[in-house]
């Protein structure tokens, strides 16, 4: 069987071919273009740069399934008794060697790496700052892709990073069979990767591509995952200082209009504010990345807010556990993006009201929000806070923590701990926060925290997890381990 990443490298052209005889299986077809020259001018590398940014949309990378794994496979949320059968191993904790996500994530991530390297290693075209800015961008997407890899198919650094992580994949070879780099090296990897991509970006180009402080913060997100908080709380600070990206406040952030009511008819609400728009930005305000749709490149009805949402067509499958509702102070104006404990048509599951989360619903296309924030501000801010906590600086910590929570919630007189409760405080604003983007499984494994996650509302059941739960690792997909000798499986699969 051919290396499952031949599948993934090759670049394919279909020829017919009429001769028999033999050198045809080393001859280069006169059509094709093999990947070493395929860019030979900037407007090429253009090109190549936008395939790599559409595959991030895909429906199993940032389209959807990754925010939908850090929320369902937390606290945060679940799939409802009425369902379309998506997402069901993951609100289970129920995976095999077969499972379709991981295979989904796994695939198309190092179809993304491969498009990457194709930019990274391409040698044919003259120095520029435009040819630097793009292979720079490309650095940043191989390390995004790698670090979301080494998370969802390794155990978390902070556990043990001496332990299988992911391949490494740096350049195109249709003939590898790479074994699994440790999580350190990954980690290493990825650092490198970032510090390159910030040194060689000198362009903004708006909210839809990487930039020289999005790569920093995407830098202080892989250092809070490492547990690394000196160099952190300096790539936060860098990204909060210097970036020239602002927090929202008040009614600019969320401002929802429109009536809810009680089907998928009847229901025009939208939540307004920042979490309205439907194209990329240059205002700087919040985003510093996100993946980018438009109406006609789009993730259709496997675009993420049609899995939450049950208007419009939507599956609605996706749920906001009670808990998570709770924790929104009245006057809290993210309480707006899951706004009633009695929204909804599939009402009447025992043991849970049912909670909608309105955050990937935009006005022009309910359901079809056209940018999945991957990197924003207030997740950078939260992480100084939590990088002071680590370093003793209680005051700092307060003060960074604050600076969300009050811009959040203008009644709000700030937080004031001191001790160990400074980062349960920073923990429950991180939650509040970044709910429904994928960050809180990650912010429970990386701290070795247990929790119970709903998994069957009707009759009520729940999942205990804790650290080691064999579940919190992606299984290497069986087609990968039937495919390449030096593969090793995780536990348990």
């Amino acid at each position: 069987m051919k290396s499952r990443f031949k599948i993934f490298f090759f670049i394919a052209s279909v020829t017919l071919l009429a001769s028999c005889k033999k050198d045809f299986l080393i001859d280069v077809p006169y059509t094709a273009v093999t990947l070493p020259n395929a860019i030979k001018s900037e407007a090429d590398m253009v090109v190549a740069l936008n395939g790599m940014y559409a595959q991030l949309r895909n429906t199993d990378l940032f389209g959807r399934t990754l925010q939908v794994k850090g929320d369902l496979m937390a606290d945060n949320t679940y799939v409802g008794s009425a369902n379309s059968g998506r997402y069901l191993t993951l609100n289970q904790f129920a995976f095999n060697n077969a499972d379709a996500y991981a295979a989904g994530i796994w695939s198309n991530a190092y179809i993304g790496i491969k498009y990457a390297n194709t930019i990274i290693n391409s040698t044919d075209v003259a120095s520029s700052a435009n040819v630097s800015q793009y292979k720079a961008e490309a650095l940043a997407v191989r390390a995004l892709l790698h670090f979301e890899l080494v998370r969802n198919f390794g155990t978390a650094y902070t556990i043990d990073p001496s332990k299988p992580g992911v391949p490494i994949v740096t350049k195109f070879d249709q003939n590898a069979l790479p074994a699994r780099a440790s999580i350190k090296d990954v980690y290493t990897q990825v650092i490198k990767d970032l510090d390159d991509a910030y040194a060689g970006m000198t362009l903004y180009r708006g909210s839809g591509y990487f930039s020289k402080y999005a790569a920093k913060a995407l830098q202080a997100r892989v250092y809070q995952n490492m547990g690394d908080w000196t160099n952190a709380q300096t790539a936060a600070l860098d990204v909060i200082n210097n970036s020239g990206v602002v927090l929202l406040s008040g009614t600019s952030y969320v401002n929802p209009t429109g009536s809810l009511g009680t089907g998928p008819s009847s229901s025009n609400y939208n939540p307004g504010g920042y979490w309205a728009g439907n194209a990329q930005t240059s205002t700087k305000n919040e985003t510093l990345f996100e993946v980018i749709s438009d109406p006609v490149s789009n993730n259709g009805f496997d675009q993420i807010g049609m899995i939450y949402l049950q208007l419009g067509g939507g599956y609605g499958d996706i749920l906001a556990n009670p808990a998570l509702y709770n924790l929104y102070a009245a006057t809290d104006v993210r309480r707006g993006l899951i706004p009633s404990a009695t929204v909804g048509y599939r009402t009447g599951q025992a043991g849970v009201p049912t909670i909608l989360c309105y955050k990937y619903s935009n006005a022009s296309s309910l359901g079809f929000n056209y940018q999945n924030k991957v990197l924003r501000l207030a997740d950078i801010v939260l992480i100084a806070a939590e990088a002071y906590y680590n370093t003793g600086d209680y005051t700092n910590a307060n003060k960074y923590l604050n600076i969300v929570a009050q811009k959040r919630d203008l009644s709000f007189t700030g937080w004031s701990h001191t001790g160990t409760q400074v980062l349960e405080d920073i923990l429950v604003e991180r939650q509040k926060e970044l709910a429904f983007e994928g960050s809180r499984l990650w912010d429970l494994v990386r701290l070795k925290r247990s929790w119970d996650k709903i998994s069957n509302p009707s009759p009520l059941a729940k999942v205990s997890v804790a650290p080691g739960h064999i579940a919190l690792v992606f299984p290497i997909p069986v087609t990968e381990m039937s495919a390449n000798p030096n593969m090793v499986q995780n536990p348990g699969y």
